[in-house]
């Protein structure tokens, strides 16, 4: 439960239903579809919080034939089981194997010794009316990378009912009718092998830990065994050899893209080798790498806020302003998703906490980002260009993972903790934190207001039509700064283009009467749209006066 859904008993939006969570299940849907397999890159956050196993499942669930590979054995199941026997071990005591029952001896394999016959008895134990002698068991083989029970392979095998080394194999044999998508949470099989972080789920589709690899290395590389490497080797090195084993196989088998199995892998940076999703993107084993990066917009966010933004105060009463509440609404919504952009848990836990007053913003963002996971200044390397590409390059990619890195709405950007001090009292630190908090508030503002300062201006405009004190050629050849050269012989027309800095020089000089109310109107679009095109912010007061006089204009006959 989120801190949003304790809260306010709101239920938070389930993540299938934004538009971008759709449109990259889409893609991955298509790209299965299509034969092909499909690499899945979601960052550190998204696998703590759970999200990246709701994706997962969301993808492979969206498939007809799908083998849901489960999560190996946690570090502490695996203690709890009982270790092989070595082969030439020490045996167990015979008051042990007696109440057991499990008494173990031939007389065929007994050693035989070529003694002296001098007359002599020799008790040498080997009498099988006695208690049978404590024999060394048969032989076992150890166990090892090539057939560990908790390895990628071993697992997959088991789902499809063979051993390890026949997996691969079945999934390409000759007479399956349809051929299934196989699903790994790769953070999953770091955990259970290399890992030493948290568990990730004990069985399929249940999935939510976080693991924390520490493995290195680049990767398995041909030979060996079929498995995913020793405890504490590469790191993803069973996930990148399935690609390998599978790719091989497919093309030794000849089968066209339609009647291939595919690999849907979901996995972090951090749980694979640092090559390999450039490696399969550029062509090794007919696979598509997807990447959790510019995936959220502003109607994502904006969507998962609006249960939050509609759980607020009864406003039943007689008093409602119905477009003043709307304004403010959307102004509220518009700071949040310019502020948090994709993180969605922090876009949550903002719009709960903040009122929407400009002077308590800085200290309640500082609250929320005391309280809610979010990447460290040093995540973020500088950053040299704003344009984002299709994926991060390898210099962003850690940060990426980390959060610290994102790509909004076309263009890199740096995570509001990266700038903003996290602290539970107090607003914004310095003066590079404050400029960039009201460069955000502004930017919202705008693409709030600006939308409705311009139809308030048309509307006036045609209204000042009828308050002329001189002909309208002379007064749009004396008071606009630049006339539209097409609409010389319009005047009408030219006078309806006026801005609202123009209009108001045409009624302060008295070549315009306007009414009080619309003369106060126009000063209030004046100082908006200044203190918008200057990149500044809007206070609370002027909001207010400025969201009554559109309110009252509306109400006024045209």
């Amino acid at each position: 439960m989120t801190e949003a859904e304790a809260r306010t008993a709101v239920r938070a939006v389930n993540p299938g239903d934004l538009p971008g969570v759709r449109a990259q299940l889409r893609g991955v849907a298509a790209d299965l579809a299509a034969g092909l397999n499909c690499l899945w890159l979601v960052t550190d956050a998204m696998v703590e919080s759970g999200l990246a196993d709701e994706l997962y499942r969301g993808a492979l669930f969206g498939s007809p034939v799908r083998v849901d590979v489960p999560a190996p054995a946690s570090a502490r199941a695996r203690e709890a089981e009982p270790e092989p026997e070595p082969g030439w071990g020490p045996a167990p005591v015979a008051e042990e194997t007696a109440a057991e029952g499990e008494w173990w001896a031939d007389p065929d394999e007994l050693p035989y010794l070529d003694l002296p016959d001098d007359g002599f008895d020799l008790d040498l134990g080997w009498s099988l009316e006695a208690r049978p002698p404590r024999v060394p068991a048969p032989r076992k083989e150890q166990a090892g990378p090539r057939h560990d029970p908790h390895g990628l392979l071993a697992r997959l095998g088991k789902e499809l009912s063979v051993g390890a080394d026949e997996a691969v194999a079945a999934l390409v044999a000759p007479g399956r009718d349809r051929r299934p998508v196989v699903g790994i949470r790769a953070w999953a099989e770091n955990d259970g092998g290399t890992g030493t972080g948290t568990g990730a789920g004990t069985g399929a589709g249940t999935s939510t830990g976080a693991g924390t690899s520490t493995g290195a290395g680049t990767g398995a590389r041909a030979g060996g065994g079929p498995d995913s490497g020793p405890p504490g080797g590469p790191r993803g090195a069973g996930v990148e050899r399935l690609f390998r084993l599978l790719a091989a196989a497919v093309r030794a088998a000849g089968l066209p893209p339609g009647e291939r199995p595919r690999l849907l892998v979901v996995a972090r940076l951090r749980d694979l080798p640092d090559s390999l999703p450039d490696e399969l993107r550029k062509g090794v084993g007919d696979t598509a790498v997807h990447w959790w990066w510019g995936a959220l917009g502003r109607l994502d966010t904006a969507t998962a806020i609006a249960p939050i933004l509609d759980h607020g105060p009864d406003t039943s009463g007689r008093d409602r302003d119905p477009l003043r509440e709307r304004i403010h609404r959307a102004l509220r919504t518009e700071t949040v998703v310019e502020i948090c952009g994709p993180d969605l848990e922090l876009a949550r836990s903002l719009a709960l906490e903040w009122d929407g007053s400009q002077h308590t913003l800085g200290a309640a963002l500082g609250r929320c980002l005391a309280r809610t996971p979010v990447p460290a200044p040093a995540d973020c390397p500088p950053l040299r260009r704003i344009g984002a590409l299709l994926r991060p390059g390898a210099e962003l990619r850690q940060a990426w993972a980390a959060g610290a890195v994102v790509s909004w709405e076309g263009r890199l950007r740096a995570h509001v903790a990266v700038w903003h001090p996290a602290a539970p009292t107090a607003g914004p630190g310095d003066a590079d934190a404050r400029a960039r908090l009201t460069a955000l508030v502004s930017q919202a503002q705008q693409r709030v207001l600006a939308p409705w300062i311009e139809e308030a201006r048309q509307r006036l405009a045609a209204r000042a039509l009828g308050h002329l004190n001189r002909p309208v050629a002379a007064l749009v050849a004396d008071h606009a700064d630049r006339p539209p050269a097409h609409l010389g012989a319009t005047p009408e027309r030219a006078f309806l283009e006026l801005q609202v800095g123009e209009l108001l020089r045409a009624h302060v000089g008295g070549a315009l009467a306007l009414p009080p109310d619309d003369a106060r109107l126009l000063r209030l679009l004046v100082t908006a749209r200044n203190v918008l095109a200057h990149r500044s912010v809007l206070y609370d007061r002027t909001l207010d006066e400025l969201c009554a006089e559109l309110s009252r204009a509306d109400l006024r006959a045209p």
